[in-house]
């Protein structure tokens, strides 16, 4: 009777208990399951994410590289807005050093010069450069310079030369606008394609490079 008793004791507490572990195990799983994260998910995810922010940065990074701006002084306590390394920049720094010498072939190009598609006219957003480079050539007046106009291989070459010409005279107007000395403006030069590296058929990026105005530093 004492092992009837005590089975009839222990027998109503069984359900009980495999109800228990039973919630103690389920409980386990979804706790568990709320907290994971496949790992080839979240590998995924931060993949992408590298990818996207990766690249956007390193252009953002090269873009502002570019076009971080400087402030540039020359003489009488003037200070022109430039780009670093542009020809604000590069041509401050070549006419204040006396170890350096003009030439035919030094040359430094304009780097915020724009011309309307297909024309010789001088866009409003260019006006700061040009007034900048007559205000060097103010700050240096043993200077002398010419202008030279470029344009990359597509097209035909007679109509890129002629193109070429007009851009270059229209800048050295442009700096006798704005108060250069004639006596420092040995002309300007139209030279097409003749100079240009990128193949015809190379992309538009490699082809921009060949289309500039450039200032070529004759004395100093």
């Amino acid at each position: 009777m004492a092992h009837q008793n005590d089975a009839s004791v222990k027998l109503p507490y069984l359900p009980t208990a495999i109800a228990a572990f039973l919630i103690c195990t389920l409980a386990a799983f979804i706790g568990k399951s709320c907290h994971y994260h496949p790992p080839h998910e979240d590998a995924a995810v931060h993949a992408s994410a590298s990818g996207e922010h990766g690249e956007h940065s390193e252009a953002t990074e090269s873009a502002e590289a570019k076009k971080e701006t400087v402030k540039v002084s020359i003489a009488g306590g003037v200070v022109l807005n430039g780009f670093k390394g542009g020809i604000e920049d590069k041509l401050v720094a070549f006419l204040g050093d006396s170890t350096t010498k003009g030439g035919k072939d030094v040359w430094f190009d304009f780097d915020n010069l724009n011309f309307k598609t297909n024309s010789a006219e001088i866009t409003p957003e260019s006006d700061e450069q040009i007034s900048n480079i007559a205000a060097i050539l103010k700050a240096f007046p043993k200077t002398k310079i010419k202008i030279g106009g470029y344009t990359d291989k597509t097209g035909d070459a007679a109509v890129n030369k002629a193109l070429s010409q007009k851009r270059a005279d229209a800048v050295l107007a442009a700096l006798k606008v704005k108060g250069a000395d004639a006596a420092q403006l040995q002309g300007a030069e139209g030279y097409g394609a003749e100079f240009a590296k990128a193949a015809a058929d190379a992309p538009d990026t490699e082809r921009q490079k060949d289309r500039r105005i450039s200032v070529g530093v004759r004395e100093k």
